[in-house]
């Protein structure tokens, strides 16, 4: 062995290490594969990465099944990861074979972004009023009606402590649904919601 070869093997395990690295601290964005038709038929598109815009891809703005293979994903009704959202991730084992299973009434999607994997506990701190003040709940778990548990059926800010949540609009996690990470969400508008109405919230699943 020269020192080319040590060289080059050194460079091989510090890349590697690099990216370990990288996923333990980022979080990898995953994999994704959008069908145009249902029962993941028809034309595909694998993404590993945000697209802002499907058409960029020669892929028909038309979707109808989602195959997760690792991480997880949102897709928006708009390009440029705007309007309605939906939640693509690992429960159900990662597998939707038709947009009634992602809460979807059309089968419309012009853009997809991955959602960043935080490692810390998954923890929440709900607010009746805008500005993190009012009443104040903490969730650490899945909540399928947050009527019955805390009588709560308005949230007007968010604190997210810790991992991934998606807020849904109706109990039993039906209905409009916004996914926040970690961060401050002073009123609705903030995690792209008019409306400050809560039902049920769910932590983001980035593996089965």
């Amino acid at each position: 062995m020269n020192i080319f070869t040590k060289v080059y093997g050194l460079a091989q395990q510090t890349s590697k290490l690099g990216s370990v690295l990288q996923r333990a601290f980022y979080g990898s964005s995953g994999r994704v594969t959008l069908f145009e038709q249902r029962n993941f038929a028809g034309r595909r598109l694998d993404l590993s990465a945000d697209c802002q815009k499907l058409s960029d891809k020669n892929f028909p703005e038309r979707c109808n099944s989602v195959q997760v293979e690792s991480g997880a994903w949102v897709g928006y009704e708009h390009e440029n990861f705007r309007g309605r959202q939906y939640l693509w991730d690992m429960s159900e084992r990662g597998e939707y074979n038709c947009y009634d299973k992602w809460c979807a009434q059309v089968d419309h999607v012009s853009s997809v972004r991955s959602i960043k994997q935080d490692s810390s506990p998954a923890r929440a701190h709900l607010f009746e009023r805008p500005g993190f003040s009012g009443r104040k709940t903490e969730l650490q778990d899945d909540i399928p009606n947050l009527m019955s548990r805390y009588s709560l059926n308005r949230v007007a800010s968010i604190r997210i402590l810790g991992g991934a949540w998606v807020v849904y609009q109706e109990p039993n996690y039906r209905g409009p649904h916004y996914v926040l990470e970690k961060r401050d969400y002073s009123n609705a508008s903030d995690w792209g919601s008019q409306s400050s109405t809560v039902g049920s919230m769910r932590r983001v699943r980035f593996s089965n």
